[in-house]
């Protein structure tokens, strides 16, 4: 079967397109796949501390372009600016999925002690309220403990990438030897990490699979619904 829908992403950074392209292709045959990037949303985001309200501006501009591009669907791809999905998913007829939506639900349902690591604090804060809010639903306390290697978004940043992965992965063996229930990664580059985290015992949650995981689900039933 093929999948004759059309998917537009928005992001605050060019890494992990193939993969993401990769993983919709194999699982959604015929499917079309744009991106709109805007790279100055991070540092703009960093640089205050939260959304501002020209960030929140940009992407619901994006947002409707998206629309009038054709899009049957927009995913929001980065963590940091998630929460202004909630913006644009008002403004634009067509469905909107935060890529980090599915991994909040998942946390919550483990409940209990939660480590967050993230590379820049701005991701921290809507990766924790997501899952809260998922877990008030669930009528859950969810502890947290957040952690911020600040100096692995410096060795990315510097384009050493394998340096990046190996403070990381020391990081998240740091913290499966302290007895969370679930390590959080906020940021969905951190995906690279998983193949290199053998041994971890605690569950390591990424947005990355499940985010695209429900853009699947979400792509299938429309065309069930088209096909009725």
């Amino acid at each position: 079967m093929e999948y004759k829908k059309h998917i537009v992403v928005l992001q605050t950074s060019f890494a992990k397109r193939e993969d993401t392209i990769a993983y919709l292709e194999k699982h959604l045959p015929g499917i079309r796949i744009d991106f709109i990037t805007d790279s100055s949303l991070l540092s703009d985001v960093r640089q205050a501390g939260e959304p501002t309200q020209p960030v929140i501006q940009r992407m619901v501009l994006y947002a409707m372009a998206a629309e009038a591009m054709g899009a049957d669907l927009i995913l929001n791809s980065c963590s940091t600016v998630g929460e202004v999905a909630d913006f644009y998913a008002s403004v634009v007829s067509v469905p909107v999925v935060k890529i980090d939506d599915p991994m909040a639900k998942q946390a919550a349902e483990i409940g209990g002690k939660i480590a967050l690591i993230a590379t820049l604090p701005t991701a921290l804060g809507p990766s924790r309220r997501a899952i809260e809010r998922y877990g008030r639903k669930m009528g859950r306390e969810i502890k947290f403990t957040e952690l911020i290697d600040q100096s692995a978004w410096e060795a990315l940043s510097a384009g050493d990438s394998k340096r990046h992965n190996e403070i990381l992965i020391a990081s998240i063996r740091k913290l499966d030897a302290q007895g969370y229930d679930a390590i959080v990664m906020a940021q969905v580059s951190m995906r690279a990490l998983l193949p290199d985290l053998t041994g971890v015992k605690t569950p390591v949650l990424c947005s990355f699979y499940t985010g695209l995981d429900a853009v699947i689900e979400k792509v299938k039933k429309m065309c069930e619904e088209d096909h009725k």
